[in-house]
């Protein structure tokens, strides 16, 4: 394979030199594969290939010398290789049998050695012919790229075996097995037709993109394998390359353009990320979020971006609509490339790649009329006011607590909690076992007069609950225990020994 690889690279050196002489200044040849394949360095540095070639040796092969074509066609393939690719050549009739599988070396001709002087098989199981050659692909140490020639002058027949019939489960199997060997190898399959009607064909059941070769074409098409695994090689560079997007990057103030209704100047930046490809845009156009409308002028008819390269185009941009939340603008253009016809026709690639990247266009601020602006002004001034009342009131009817809440079980306290502020949440003390996991909250109250301290609790511990007004020196329920609260002033009047105010007359 390297051979040919090598003959691209001087061949297009020489005609390159010679079309470039003869064109004139303003004139720009047209890429062609060579180019393509010489920009990707695949002169230089070719990979070696494994070759899986599967011979019929069914009795029909030696009528009118095709067995004994066949050898010396695939000696002029052999001999196109290079030393360090791998040939795995197998024969198939009612079995499938290996004859030769290695590097091909110095000694071409022991590739070849083993094949039997004639055919004399009875049957033709292209089945498991195919399923041998998937054998040979499926190996650890098998190279990412391979060929699989099939070469037959036979229908199938294959009586008693699993692939006598393409409907069988055995065909399925080998679609899926071709299927997951693609996943990772680049693998140019061949079906060679040594007469004008047979089953070779099949191969492209189970590789869809396997080449049909008529009798005639085999030396041609055996003598450009190798060039075909470059093109396969090439079009694996490429389609992870374009599988990437071309972005561009907005500069400008879109939410102003928005707002006052007037043009602003943006800057468009296009960057590619291709380290090889170059492209082309036109027809340019903004591609702005539902609810908005977004005019560009002043953006050129096309633009060139080298591999790799960027661009900054000015634009005036016009923004009308809603914008806001997820409002935003986008660039589509046609992208294009002078790769195009070698990228879509030689390798078979599909190029369509996409322009990422948007700008946000906030939504423009509620501006009030100059008349207005006395009413706005009062009606602020009049709603803080109302929030200052209800800040007052929330303090007058919510008191400051003071005293304790007390949990008490079988008339013993258990756990004590210290009220203050207006509102606190109410947690268990770290000493209270018997409370662990209690949550809730006390808020200031006032009892039966305005003067009587109360607070208003919500607890709860598991399934246990209390909710309600908690009066000085009066309980609530809770569960097996209940909850006491005590006002600060209780305790004080309690510990020097002078009547409590309920126990004034």
């Amino acid at each position: 394979m390297h051979n040919w690889s090598r003959m691209v690279a001087a061949v297009v050196g020489m005609a390159g030199a010679a079309l470039l002489a003869s064109l004139p200044a303003s004139a720009a040849p047209a890429t062609g594969v060579e180019d393509v394949i010489a920009a990707l360095g695949l002169d230089v540095t070719s990979e070696a290939a494994d070759y899986v070639v599967m011979v019929d040796t069914s009795g029909s092969m030696n009528a009118g010398g095709r067995y004994d074509s066949v050898r010396r066609e695939l000696g002029k393939l052999v001999d196109s290789l290079d030393s360090d690719d791998r040939v795995s050549l197998l024969t198939f009739d009612t079995k499938a049998k290996s004859r030769f599988r290695g590097l091909v070396g110095a000694n071409r001709s022991a590739v070849l050695a083993g094949l039997p002087a004639t055919a004399k098989g009875k049957h033709t199981d292209l089945g498991t012919a195919i399923a041998s050659g998937l054998t040979e692909l499926e190996r650890a140490d098998t190279r990412r790229l391979a060929a699989l020639i099939l070469i037959t002058d036979g229908v199938l027949d294959a009586p008693g075996s699993d692939y006598e019939s393409v409907k069988s489960p055995a065909w399925k199997s080998l679609r899926t097995r071709a299927a997951s060997l693609s996943a990772e190898h680049q693998v140019a399959a061949y079906a060679v037709s040594l007469q004008a009607s047979t089953d070779a064909g099949l191969l492209k059941k189970v590789f869809p993109d396997a080449r049909e070769v008529s009798a005639s074409q085999v030396g041609e098409r055996f003598s450009h394998v190798g060039e075909d695994l470059v093109l396969l090689r090439a079009a694996e560079i490429l389609n992870h390359e374009v599988s990437q997007p071309l972005t561009v990057s907005w500069a400008g103030d879109l939410g102003t353009a928005l707002a006052k209704g007037t043009p602003v100047d943006v800057q468009l930046t296009i960057s590619s990320v291709y380290p090889h490809v170059p492209v082309t845009l036109s027809e340019f156009a903004p591609r702005p979020t539902p609810g908005l409308q977004v005019e560009l002028s002043g953006l050129p008819d096309s633009v060139e971006l080298a591999p790799g390269g960027s661009t900054t185009l000015n634009a005036t941009a016009r923004v009308t609509g809603t914008g806001g939340g997820d409002a935003a603008v986008g660039l589509s253009a046609k992208i294009g490339s002078p790769w195009l016809p070698v990228m879509e026709g030689d390798l078979g690639m599909t190029f369509a790649p996409e322009l990422s990247g948007t700008a946000p266009v906030p939504a423009a601020p509620i501006e009030l009329p100059p008349t207005l602006v006395p009413v706005a002004g009062g009606i602020a001034g009049l709603l803080a006011g109302v929030v200052l009342v209800l800040l007052l009131a929330r303090m007058l009817t919510t008191p400051v607590m003071s005293g304790l809440l007390t949990f008490r079980r079988d008339g013993r306290d258990v756990a004590e909690i210290v009220l203050k502020g207006r509102r606190m949440k109410l947690v268990a003390p770290t000493a209270a076992i018997d409370l662990t996991g209690l949550r809730g909250s006390a808020r200031g109250a006032r009892g039966a007069s305005a003067q009587e301290p109360a607070v208003r609790v919500d607890v709860k511990l598991g399934e246990t609950t209390a909710r309600g007004l908690v009066h000085d020196g009066g309980s609530v329920p809770f569960g097996d225990l209940e909850l006491r609260y005590t006002s600060g002033r209780r305790r004080i009047l309690d510990k020097i020994g002078l009547p409590r105010p309920d126990a004034e007359g």
